[in-house]
């Protein structure tokens, strides 16, 4: 097991804290890369990497609670009033996420969906997508990695088909004329099975440089509304699996506890040149999310069999509500892609994947 002096470091000032409403330091290996993006483990870092200080306290328990997480960056959240659902200025409001069963699908391109501005302005501020000023960012930012968690809150009475989600998500930037800087940065299971990871499309400690959209051509008008994740079937799909029991452990953890955290490499490069740019007026360029979850209706229906999962073995269906993506902030990482040997985490990853997978298909 790899613990070293950092990761010590952060295990022993973490023994004092109190539970965090984000992570201290995600380490620079130990993910699983989608796409653009860098999908750590919260609960699996708790278990192998922080595993001397289990439950609130550990580095990587990440309490989101109203409370734990109003000062951050609420993307979207089922809780009600502020100031949970209120951002500051220069930034949307929270997306009112699905507190309930009866919402299979939920999107950002639903211009139903809108949340609206938490106040000031946004230049190209969209009805389809979560929307803030470059400005409100590096505010909030100050010099550090921009860090996307998530919650899985789904019914657990259904089994492993219904705590599985199904998740996607292209993010980006434009300028004063509303026109894309660099590309768009996607968090996608690039068009392979709709599994966990060993079967799916993740790549355990990849490069996130090796992988590009191919989507919307820097200096034009990009239109996010026209790209959508293949919906080909489970054997083809750029929806994420997002599961409950990983590898063993549970991830299925309710509306109080993020169970998933993104890094975005590439993108926050973007951010600290942007920032740094005294040439540009960051109060006109805007970042962007667009972000789907749920059974898209390209697969069918609520009751089809690609939605429950039921022979499958993983669903994708909303079932209960109350899923939360927020935005924190945490020291730069080292941008050095890891070495061709295998972290600890990946091995015993893989080894796990491999039974359940096995299991799963008698």
């Amino acid at each position: 097991m790899r613990i070293n002096k950092q990761t010590f470091g952060i295990f022993a000032c973490a023994l004092l804290a109190p539970a965090l409403a984000q992570a201290t330091v995600l380490p620079s290996s130990d993910y699983v890369t989608y796409g653009d993006a860098n999908s750590y483990s919260l609960p699996i870092l708790q278990a192998f990497v922080a595993v001397e200080n289990p439950g609130p306290g550990n580095p990587y328990y990440v309490q989101s609670t109203p409370g734990a997480i109003k000062d951050l960056i609420v993307v979207a959240t089922g809780s009600n009033g502020g100031p949970v659902t209120t951002n500051a200025d220069g930034m949307d409001k929270a997306y009112d996420a699905p507190n309930s069963s009866g919402v299979n699908y939920y999107t950002t391109t639903d211009v139903a969906n809108d949340p609206g501005i938490s106040g000031g302005s946004i230049n190209k501020n969209y009805t389809t997508s979560w929307d803030a000023s470059l400005a409100a960012m590096d505010t909030f930012l100050s010099g550090k990695d921009m860090v996307v968690y998530f919650n899985n809150n789904q019914v657990k009475s259904l089994g492993t088909a219904g705590e599985s989600l199904a998740a996607w998500a292209q993010l980006w930037v434009t300028d004063t004329a509303g026109n894309l800087v660099d590309e768009v940065f996607e968090f996608t299971n690039r068009d392979s099975a709709y599994l966990p990871f060993g079967f799916g499309g993740g790549v355990g400690e990849g490069d996130v440089t090796t992988y590009s959209s191919g989507v919307g051509d820097e200096g034009f008008f990009y239109d996010h509304t026209s790209n959508n994740p293949n919906v080909t079937s489970n054997l083809a799909t750029d929806y994420v699996l997002s599961g409950g029991a990983v590898l063993g452990i549970d991830h299925n953890l309710g509306a109080n506890e993020a169970a998933y955290a993104l890094m975005f490499p590439e993108l926050n490069d973007l951010f600290a040149s942007l920032f740094a740019n005294g040439g540009i007026d960051l109060n006109m360029y805007t970042f962007h999310i667009d972000f789907r979850l749920g059974c898209d209706a390209g697969f069918g229906g609520q009751d089809n069999e690609a939605c429950t999962g039921e022979s499958w073995g993983y669903g994708k269906n909303l079932n209960n509500g109350y899923e939360q993506i927020f935005i924190g902030s945490q020291d730069v990482l080292d941008r050095t892609v890891p070495v061709p040997e295998p972290g600890t985490l990946l091995l015993l990853g893989l080894g796990l994947a491999g039974l359940g997978y096995r299991q799963r298909g008698k």
